[in-house]
């Protein structure tokens, strides 16, 4: 259905050439914005369609309707019809109502505005209809493209009242051309070619005034009256002046009046659809009559009578009828057979859902508010959808529904609930698992409790790391429906994931091993047994197993339709990349992965280009990480969900890490830096968590330090407890740059030599190079082990002296913060009344604090303590 809304309007017999109008609109073809406006039947769209086709101008239509008031419907449409007007913006547009869900408004206008300013040649794009929207981001979209300069462009909006985009503005600036209808209205010389193309009447000079005197030269009106009286054969003159009226229910009437009665009534059960071919034909006259009829033939005698019938260009064809006279057609219908209303909307809501034309299937059954069949199409139809990782497209059909009626409906929810998993919404994951729980779970059909069962596992497996529970209802929910599509494909690699959580990693693969070796090759459950065995390689800390698998699952994914499993296997093998510091593998990884851009969450997508970033700090390339900072900052600025400034902080924290600038970032780190979960790590390259403990490690206090090391020490028994080895050789090695700040060397050393270790056993590279480039004296503590050494220096590392300060464990390092605080005031040379100032704290307390610091360090007065902290 969408492609007939994307068609012109085409020609009828008796279409009578505007030359006056088009001229004017041939003079003002430099102007950025066309305004036609005008009551219904004045030849607005006929106007547009015969200017642009004579002169053969590129354009695009869009026919809007009232459905398109809702943002993410209007702009699916919308970008198909750029799509459409021009190839050149198709890689940037497409993802577009993906990404409606994750961006600003503002960021999608931009992201139009700067493909549209890329046309190559001039073109126009027609919104036909447009007094049916009345969406603010509609009209602000409108706004900002007629006040974008685009240079080879010009938007035609054709509607029946004024919008509101400060026109005053627009004309006083020469900005716009605006045709009325007093512009529109027929003249006398137009009724005369009318008249003389087609309709069989005669009609005198004086006639000819009343008629448009009587009709204002209302196009509508006057082609009523004419073939009102070219149906009723009128000669006579008194009964001709008694149908020059502008009352278009009266005209019908003598319209019908001439008509076969169930010809009549064909007619105007097809004007209860927007859009009709002749499959829908034959299908509601069959419903309505009871026998079949060829709609064929309906059609062609619709055509001969020239019934205000617009056939829509398309693959298929199919027509509507001309707004105003549809109108009328279905009031009276509705007046004079209430009952069939419901009934037939019904049928031809059933209808479009046979044929696939689901969002059309909804709109008709909400037009009756049968919110049973609406709800029934979109759960019939979801999964398809869902599996092919269209879940935009679905979440489109549920924002329809009405709230109270999705919150009783089990598989509603269900449907909700798996889109939230999808797109990490923590917070609403919960919010419907609870309204599944006050249904009543023990009421649902075993398939439908299977499902519900499985989503409470995947909630517990990666939202709360509860691994017991997650695999009991995974388990329970296996026992109930076995299925080995894509829902259970989703199952399996969950549950694999929670028993690897749990320590069962060999059982695990072994299992994942025998599903592959009854699957499909192209099937989604070797592919999801594919996709697992690389989490769980991941997870368990065996990179080298999880690089083979990666590049196995990618293979396969690559030659396969399952758009979401594809982008995974890009992403994953991007991850891998980095940590073995392959930069062919990364890079080409990442453009793949960024092509599948909104079908995954945007949490994968930071995570992604924060690999891509930290590669080039550690590579030194200052250049690439300024121009990959500033795309993570533009997206963070265009995202609705405001966590994401959080992955674009943590990424930018790190890099100054890098460059020995932390303590810019230690007003950020020292926020929530305590408070650890498990669900925040798994797989990630970035985790803002961590990188807090990071900054608190090189640059914190020497008390901030120690609490790190409980911190870390916490971190590390939890991912323990659920064997996850992701982070293992980041932690050790955090543990020893806390370490030797403290002045712990031993210590230091064992932690050090221990990650290293592991690092080279799992050719981990980038996690040891990242401590290298923060803290290299950290690495003159390698004791004399060949291995290691090789290890170091296959990747280009090598121990040196270097200018890092590491504290002395001595009496000054017992000083409290505020103490400290005091000390740096001291040394900057501030008094105590400043230092009080500063420090919103009484002079008193600022000499208490004093006497400590004195007693502490065995010193007399304020030069002594500063000597023998410089010492």
């Amino acid at each position: 259905m969408l492609n007939t809304k994307l068609n012109s309007p085409k020609f009828s017999k008796s279409l009578v050439s505007r030359f006056h109008l088009i001229n004017e609109l041939e003079k003002n073809n430099h102007v950025p914005f066309v305004l036609i406006t005008a009551p219904a039947g004045y030849g607005k769209s006929m106007l547009i369609s015969q200017w642009v086709e004579s002169k053969s101008y590129k354009h695009c239509w869009l026919s809007l309707e009232k459905s398109m008031n809702d943002t993410a419907t209007f702009l699916t449409y919308f970008i198909e019809m750029l799509e459409k007007c021009s190839s050149g913006t198709k890689s940037k547009l497409k993802n577009l109502n993906l990404d409606y869900h994750f961006l600003s408004w503002e960021a999608i206008i931009e992201v139009i505005i700067n493909e549209l300013n890329k046309l190559n040649e001039p073109g126009k794009l027609i919104l036909d209809d447009y007094h049916l929207i009345d969406n603010p981001e509609i009209h602000k979209l409108i706004s900002s493209i007629i006040n974008g300069n685009i240079s080879n462009l010009q938007l035609v909006v054709i509607t029946r009242k004024d919008p509101p985009l400060q026109l005053r503005k627009l004309l006083l600036y020469q900005k716009m051309l605006k045709l009325n209808y007093k512009d529109l209205k027929f003249k006398e010389e137009e009724l005369l070619v009318l008249l003389a193309m087609e309709y069989n009447v005669r009609f005198s000079a004086n006639e000819i005034t009343e008629l448009l005197n009587k009709t204002e030269g209302w196009i509508l009106a006057i082609k009523m009256i004419l073939m009102s009286t070219s149906l009723l054969g009128l000669e006579d003159k008194n009964v001709k002046s008694g149908i020059l009226t502008n009352n278009l229910d009266m005209l019908l009437d003598h319209i019908s009046e001439s008509l076969d009665a169930d010809f009549f009534k064909k007619v105007q059960l097809c004007a209860l659809c927007e859009q009709f071919n002749e499959e829908l034909t034959e299908s509601i006259f069959k419903y309505v009559f009871g026998y079949s009829f060829e709609a064929n033939s309906f059609i062609t005698e619709l055509k001969g009578l020239n019934l205000f019938l617009i056939p829509i260009k398309g693959k298929t064809l199919w027509f509507r009828f001309h707004h105003l006279f549809g109108d009328i057609l279905r009031m009276r219908l509705e007046k004079n057979e209430p009952t069939i209303i419901k009934p037939l909307y019904i049928h031809i809501s059933l209808w479009f859902s046979k044929n696939g034309f689901v969002s059309e299937a909804i709109k008709y059954a909400l037009k009756v508010e049968d919110y049973d069949l609406a709800s029934n199409i979109i759960i019939e139809h979801k999964k398809i959808a869902l599996d092919n990782g269209e879940w935009w497209v679905v979440k489109q059909w549920l924002e329809k529904i009405p709230e109270h009626i999705k919150k009783s409906n089990v598989e509603l929810l269900l449907t909700e609930l798996r889109i939230c998993e999808d797109t990490y919404d923590h917070e609403k994951v919960v919010s419907l698992l609870g309204f599944l729980e006050l249904l009543g779970v023990e009421k649902l059909d075993y398939q439908t409790k299977a499902i519900y069962l499985f989503h409470k596992g995947y909630y517990f497996t990666f939202f709360v790391a509860n691994t017991n529970k997650a695999i009991a209802f995974l388990e329970e929910s296996n026992k109930l429906y076995k299925n080995d599509s894509f829902f259970g494909a989703r199952r399996e690699l969950t549950l694999a994931i929670a028993k690897q959580m749990k320590g069962e990693t060999a059982l695990v693969l072994k299992s994942l091993d025998c599903i592959r070796q009854n699957s499909q090759p192209s099937s989604i459950m070797n592919l999801r047994s594919l996709n697992a065995k690389v989490f769980v390689n991941l997870l368990s800390g065996n990179l080298k197993d999880a690089w083979f698998d990666v590049k196995n699952f990618n293979f396969i994914a690559e030659n396969c339709n399952f758009k979401v499993v594809e982008a995974n296997s890009w992403y994953l093998r991007e991850n891998i990349a980095f940590q073995l510091f392959n930069e062919d593998v990364l890079m080409h990884s990442f453009k793949s992965f960024k092509s599948f851009q909104g079908i995954l969450n945007y949490r994968m997508y930071f995570d992604a280009i924060a690999a891509l970033i930290l590669y080039f700090s550690l590579k030194g390339n200052d250049k690439k990480i300024a121009f990959l900072l500033q795309e993570m900052s533009d997206m963070t600025s265009k995202l609705k969900d405001v966590t994401s400034k959080l992955y674009h902080q943590s990424i930018r924290a790190r890099i100054n890490w890098h460059i020995g600038q932390g303590e810019k970032e230690l007003s950020w780190a020292q926020t929530d830096w305590v408070k650890q979960y498990p669900s925040a790590y798994f797989f990630l390259i970035d985790t803002p968590n961590l990188t807090k403990i990071r900054i608190i490690v090189s640059h914190g206090t020497v008390l901030q330090v120690e609490e790190a090391l409980k911190v870390l020490a916490e971190v590390e028994s939890f991912l323990k407890k659920i064997h996850n080895n992701f982070h293992t050789i980041d932690i050790k090695l955090l543990k020893a740059m806390a370490l030797l700040r403290l002045g712990r060397n031993e210590m230091a050393r064992t932690s050090l030599t221990s990650a290293l270790f592991i690092a080279e056993e799992k050719q981990h590279m980038s996690a040891v190079m990242e401590a290298y480039l923060v803290m290299p004296s950290l690495f003159d503590l390698v004791e004399k082990n060949q291995n290691l050494r090789r290890f170091l220096s296959r990747i280009g590392l090598k121990s040196k002296n270097n200018e890092f300060h590491t504290i002395s464990y001595t009496k000054s390092n017992e000083l409290s913060v505020r103490e400290q605080e005091v000390v740096g005031l001291i040394e900057k040379g501030l008094p105590n009344k400043e230092i009080a100032h500063q420090l919103n704290i009484s002079i008193s307390t600022v000499k208490c604090h004093l006497t400590n610091i004195f007693r502490k360090l065995d010193v007399p007065n304020r030069i002594s303590m500063l000597n023998k902290l410089k010492n």
